[in-house]
């Protein structure tokens, strides 16, 4: 019974011995060379695929592993796809991410009404304005825009827009805070006729200052501003603010 067990290993590898050296391999498959000089090739569980005499090889005795083109290399120990997978599976990976960039950025929202105030501009109604605070500790980068306009005798409509750009300091006395800031104003004029259309823009300097009361989320805000050109015209323009602002 042994020798037709053997017989049968022989054919076997006899017939698939060149399948085998083309580099197809079961995953994690090893050769062992016995000291009669039998090159067995073994599953990863130790089962016997094939049997090659010695008289059919030059390998020596010895326990090798198959590279990736089917070359016999040392041996070495190997884990299959599947168990990767699995440890993978098992595996639990906490990433912590911290975004220390904004860890001392705070964010405020705000909304409220601009009164212009002048000879020059006291034709134009109050208007609308909203913004955002972005706060670094004390220094504070406000960002806000407002809408002025006013209809004459004639029909003709006069519309100013306004984008507004403050760079300030936070000054807090308990739930009070004062805000002084330099500026950029870029503004835009629009006259609109029956038939036609005349657009103005530039760009002014001015100051700003901010008085506040903190009511826990909630402050109540009052400002005032000052440029000493309106649209680059040698004008000054004062607009008074007050409003409403939600502090994240």
């Amino acid at each position: 019974m042994k020798k037709l067990i053997l017989i049968f290993y022989i054919i076997n590898s006899f017939l698939f011995s060149e399948y085998l050296q083309n580099g197809i391999y079961s995953d994690c498959s090893y050769i062992i060379v016995d000291h009669d000089g039998w090159k067995i090739h073994k599953n990863k569980n130790g089962k016997t695929i094939s049997m090659t005499p010695k008289n059919k090889h030059n390998v020596e005795p010895g326990k090798y592993s198959f590279d990736k083109f089917g070359n016999l290399v040392p041996f070495r120990e190997c884990e299959s796809n599947n168990q990767i997978n699995d440890v993978l599976d098992n595996t639990e990976i906490e990433i912590s991410v911290q975004i220390s960039l904004f860890k001392n950025i705070d964010f405020s929202i705000y909304s409220g009404g601009s009164i212009p105030f002048g000879e020059n501009i006291n034709q134009y109604e109050l208007g609308p304005q909203v913004g955002l605070d972005i706060k670094l500790e004390n220094y504070v980068l406000s960002l806000n825009g407002q809408m002025h306009e006013y209809t004459n005798e004639s029909s003709i409509k006069y519309q100013m827009l306004s984008n507004n750009l403050f760079l300030g300091y936070n000054i807090n006395f308990r739930k009070l805070y004062i805000i002084p800031s330099i500026g950029i104003f870029s503004r835009t004029k629009q006259t609109k006729g029956i038939d036609s259309t005349n657009t103005e823009e530039a760009i002014d300097l001015g100051i700003q200052g901010e008085l506040g009361f903190n009511i826990g989320r909630f402050s109540i805000y009052t400002s005032g501003n000052l440029t000493t050109t309106l649209l680059e015209n040698d004008q000054t323009a004062t607009f008074y603010n007050l409003g409403l602002k939600y502090n994240f």
